[in-house]
C-alpha cells in the first residue's frame, strides 16, 4: 500500500505530446504542486519518472526510494509517465508498484494531434534506436511495440488512457494557444489553489552549457531539455507526409482522432 502525504498527480502521455509543458505548469502555478528548483538542483528531481521503475532503465529508480519519496514529500508529487494504461514500460518486476502509484493518484493525460506527434517521434526515435527510419513514410510503416505501426501504437495508447476512470484531459494545442488559461482550467479540475507568485522561467536554454550555468546560478529551468542533450530537428508534418502517409494514419488512428475532435 502506497503512503503519501498528499494525493500525487500522474501526468501521462504518448511521447512528444506536451508532457513537460504540463509538468512545468503544475509546478509553477499552484500552491499544492509549487516546486522551485534549488541552487544547483537538477530540474528532473522536481518530479518522479514512473518509467524509471524499469530495472533496465539507464537511471533506474529503486522501489524503496520511490516509496520514500512519495511518503516524505509534503506537497502533491508530480509523476511523469509514457507508459500505456497497461503499465508496459515500468518493468515486470515493479509493475504492481507502478499500478499502486497510479491508483493512488489523480491522472492527467496530455494529448496532441497524431500528425505532428509522428513527425517529432520519428526525429527522436533514432537517438535511442539507431536503426529507426529517418524518413516518415518508412517510419510509419515500421512495426513497433506489439507489432503495430507507430500511428496505431499512438491510437491504442491514447484510447487506453481516455478510458481510465476519472482521467483529466489537457490538449497540447490549448497550451500553445493560451498556456496560462489551459493550465488554470486543469488546476481547477484537480482542485488546486492558484499561486499568486508563480515561478518565472527564463526562455528555454539553447545549449547544455547554458543549462548548467543556470543551475549553478539558481535560475529556474524548464524540464524539457531532450533537444539540448540529444540534438535533433523535428520536420513539419505538412511538408514530409504524402497522401499515402496521411491515408495510413487515418486508417490506424482516425477513429481516436475523431473521438478527440481533431479534423483530418
Amino acid at each position: 500500500m502506497i503512503e503519501t502525504a498528499e494525493r500525487p498527480i500522474v501526468v501521462a502521455s504518448f511521447p512528444r505530446s506536451g508532457t513537460h509543458l504540463t509538468i512545468d505548469g503544475l509546478r509553477h502555478f499552484f500552491v499544492e504542486t509549487y516546486r522551485r528548483q534549488g541552487f544547483n538542483q537538477a530540474v528532473h528531481s522536481l518530479y518522479m519518472n514512473l518509467d524509471r521503475l524499469d530495472p533496465q532503465h539507464p537511471f533506474a529508480l529503486q522501489p524503496d526510494k520511490a516509496r520514500e519519496m512519495l511518503r516524505r514529500c509534503p506537497k502533491r508529487v508530480i509523476i511523469k509517465t509514457h507508459c500505456s494504461v497497461e503499465i508496459d514500460q515500468a518493468g515486470e518486476a515493479n509493475r504492481g508498484l507502478a499500478r499502486e502509484i497510479i491508483d493512488a493518484s489523480d491522472v492527467v493525460y496530455v494529448v496532441r494531434d497524431v500528425r505532428p506527434v509522428m513527425a517529432s517521434f520519428m526525429a527522436l526515435r533514432p537517438l535511442k534506436f539507431p536503426d529507426s527510419p529517418r524518413e516518415i513514410g518508412a517510419f510509419l510503416r515500421t512495426p513497433m511495440d506489439g507489432g503495430e505501426g507507430p500511428a496505431a501504437n499512438w491510437a491504442r495508447h491514447v484510447a487506453g488512457w481516455l478510458d481510465h476512470p476519472g482521467v483529466h484531459l489537457i490538449r497540447f494545442e490549448s497550451m500553445r494557444e493560451n498556456y496560462v488559461s489551459a493550465i488554470e482550467s486543469l488546476g481547477k479540475d484537480l482542485g488546486l489553489t492558484w499561486n499568486k507568485y508563480p515561478i518565472r522561467l527564463f526562455p528555454k536554454p539553447r545549449t547544455m552549457f547554458e543549462n548548467r550555468v543556470r543551475r549553478w546560478l539558481g535560475i529556474q529551468n524548464c524540464s524539457a531539455i531532450d533537444n539540448l542533450r540529444m540534438a535533433f530537428d523535428t520536420p513539419d508534418w505538412k511538408q514530409v507526409m504524402s497522401r499515402a502517409d496521411l491515408a495510413l494514419i487515418r486508417e490506424q488512428a482516425g477513429a481516436v482522432m475523431e473521438r478527440l475532435g481533431y479534423r483530418m
